[in-house]
């Protein structure tokens, strides 16, 4: 997945337009900055504000860890679900700065991250959160966060912005992985443990060694992707801009290109329990896949809102955000 400009979901648009570049694999061997410790203080902190329709407003993603499910989006604001997303409570956060993405180890240890560079944490199941960085000087939103366990993660951003941590968020490490500065959009974990991410400029890069190293790998498409999906069988999906996906099994050296029957940009992937593959994006387009993602059928919901982020629930229902908040749903159309 994971500030709207043009589309509500088109989080960051290229400050160089979206020049058709592929350039050769290159293995990106990072740099640690200085450690970044947790703030002290909380005089600087802008606090979210109770908003009576927030499971309304603009939602950017969902995960679910535990039972407990975490929403994230407009103006700081976290919602919390214990009953399959019947009904919701908001939490207070220590940012009003737009929550772009979520990740949850269990049911009680979460970051979101988002614009200002700001990265939140819980540790009691998102009853309070406290604020490991900040950065709004840089200008640079992060788009999606990883964790493999409770103290190892990664927060990726715009410019090529990459964080990584081993101590929970306690301290974060700035890698200089990327002198193109592309915009890092999405991470996806294959069954065997590589990270890939999706980016800009039809570049994907992958990391062998849990996001210590990267690799840019080159694509046949030169736009943005604003998405990846590992598959249970270990192929990898990536799609974004214009419907466009392509499609790799033997870790990124070569894709093969998906056609869709449509054009909506495409902003989040799931697999289903019973091993469909569903593809959600910009006017409310729905792409389905019963062979792994060799082929798609389209639909589009009926309300033609956008999905940022979806899960399924034990239960086979849904949850759907984006446009116009949450939406739980028995099925896909």
């Amino acid at each position: 997945m994971k500030q709207p400009m043009g589309s509500i979901f088109v989080r960051w648009k290229s400050r160089r337009g979206y020049a058709a570049v592929a350039a050769a694999a290159i293995l990106a061997v990072c740099i640690l900055a200085p450690v970044v410790r947790a703030e002290a203080g909380t005089d600087d902190i802008e606090w979210s504000e109770p908003a009576r329709l927030a499971t309304k407003s603009l939602l950017l993603d969902v995960t679910e860890a535990g039972g407990r499910i975490f929403v994230v989006g407009d103006r700081g604001q976290i919602l919390l679900s214990d009953d399959g997303g019947a009904t919701w409570t908001q939490a207070r956060v220590p940012t009003r700065s737009m929550l772009n993405a979520v990740a949850a180890v269990d049911k009680n240890n979460a970051w979101a991250v988002g614009h200002d560079t700001v990265i939140v944490h819980t540790s009691d199941g998102g009853k309070t959160w406290d604020r490991q960085y900040w950065a709004p000087e840089e200008a640079c939103p992060l788009f999606d966060v990883w964790f493999e366990n409770a103290n190892h993660g990664l927060a990726v951003g715009a410019y090529g912005y990459v964080l990584v941590t081993d101590d929970g968020g306690k301290a974060w490490k700035r890698l200089n992985v990327d002198k193109e500065e592309r915009h890092w959009y999405s991470i996806a974990e294959t069954p065997d443990g590589t990270l890939f991410v999706a980016a800009e400029f039809g570049t994907v890069f992958r990391s062998d060694d849990k996001g210590m190293t990267w690799e840019a790998l080159p694509t046949p498409y030169g736009g943005t992707y604003f998405g990846a999906l590992a598959l249970k069988d270990g192929a990898l999906l990536i799609f974004g801009m214009r419907a466009k996906i392509f499609r790799t099994v033997d870790g990124g050296r070569t894709w093969t290109p998906i056609k869709v029957d449509t054009t909506d940009g495409l902003q989040t992937g799931l697999q289903l329990a019973d091993g469909t593959v569903a593809i959600g994006g910009l006017g409310g387009a729905v792409l389905l896949s019963k062979d792994d993602g060799k082929r798609f059928e389209t639909t589009h919901r009926p309300d033609r809102l956008g999905i940022s982020s979806m899960i399924q629930l034990e239960s086979g229902g849904l949850i759907l955000v984006g446009e116009e908040g949450i939406h739980r749903v028995e099925k896909l159309p």
